[in-house]
């Protein structure tokens, strides 16, 4: 296949157009020029700059934000939708350089042993709006002091740089997430696997699609946040019942997940990039796509199910 011209669109400032989990995943599969005449565009949700464009578009993003097929033409996203133009590929299956194999037991025992544990539970937090978990950080921290390395009630003295080698030492860290959605999981969770730190986690009620619900603390199996911090004081006063919980596998069955299949992967985007080079989303369909952004974005300031 000869190169495809792509650029990508409306993401969060600093963002970089090559070194990004997304253009390293397909990377493996597919020849990328970026340009400023591109044949597809991949655009996110900070600005409205994909307007402007003729070509292909492909919507992604690592928000709880829901497609919106009226101005995409393929999307990739967190739900879980029934749609030759969609693919579910959860954010942290492209999340930096993690390789989920190593998650995979025998593989698995080498991270456990490479990261001895040594202190309680740690917190690291920049958006001050989720109230949820900075209620149950307070409350967590009446049991034993959580260790915040975040902007958010740092307690620490100094913003962590290095999440994962701040994470190490830690049973345990608060990973929940911005909001609660069906299939809405983020990296917060993926990464504490890599330092055998036990995930505390709210957010996805349908996180057993994802990974084994035996390896993480669930809010969601809990009617408390005190029954949830009960089982957490059980894990760390009983040595044998922690070593017992991280000797489960992180995936069903000891096996990734199928949003880790390379092949799917390849397959979505080959048939994305044999394709038109036009836009489907002009004229009419546009405008009404516009139009249902503005009134789903509004009706999201009560119900979180933003359109985009």
């Amino acid at each position: 296949m000869k190169r495809i011209k792509i650029k990508f669109v409306d993401f969060f400032s600093g963002f970089d157009q090559t070194n990004n989990g997304i253009f390293i995943l397909l990377s493996r599969f597919f020849d990328f020029e970026i340009s400023d005449n591109p044949d597809f565009i991949f655009y996110s949700v900070w600005g409205n700059g994909h307007l402007e464009y003729s070509c292909t578009k492909i919507f992604i993003t690592g928000e709880n934000i829901r497609p919106n097929f009226y101005l995409c033409d393929y999307a990739i996203g967190f739900d879980f939708l029934d749609k030759e133009n969609y693919l579910r590929l959860p954010l942290y299956v492209y999340w930096k350089d993690l390789n989920h194999r190593r998650l995979i037991f025998p593989a698995f025992n080498k991270v456990i042993e490479d990261h001895p544990k040594s202190k309680f539970c740690c917190f690291v937090v920049s958006n001050p709006k989720s109230i949820k978990r900075i209620d149950f950080f307070k409350k967590l921290s009446q049991y034993q002091i959580v260790d915040s390395g975040g902007k958010v009630e740092n307690n620490i003295g100094y913003l962590v740089s290095n999440k994962l080698e701040f994470m190490s030492p830690y049973k345990f860290m608060i990973a929940f997430e911005n909001s609660s959605y069906p299939g809405y999981v983020t990296e917060k969770i993926y990464e504490c696997f890599f330092t055998n730190t036990i995930p505390i986690y709210w957010g996805s009620p349908t996180l057993s699609r994802d990974f084994n619900s035996d390896r993480i603390i669930n809010r969601v199996d809990y009617n408390s946040d005190e029954e949830l911090i009960e089982k957490i004081k059980y894990l760390d006063e009983n040595q044998e019942a922690y070593l017992q919980f991280i000797s489960q596998p992180v995936f069903n069955n000891n096996e990734p997940n199928s949003y880790f299949s390379e092949e799917s992967i390849e397959s979505f985007f080959n048939k994305i990039f044999t394709g038109p080079k036009k836009t489907k989303s002009k004229g009419a369909k546009k405008k009404l796509g516009i139009a249902l952004r503005m009134i789903r974005n509004f009706d999201s300031k009560y119900f979180r199910k933003s359109f985009r």
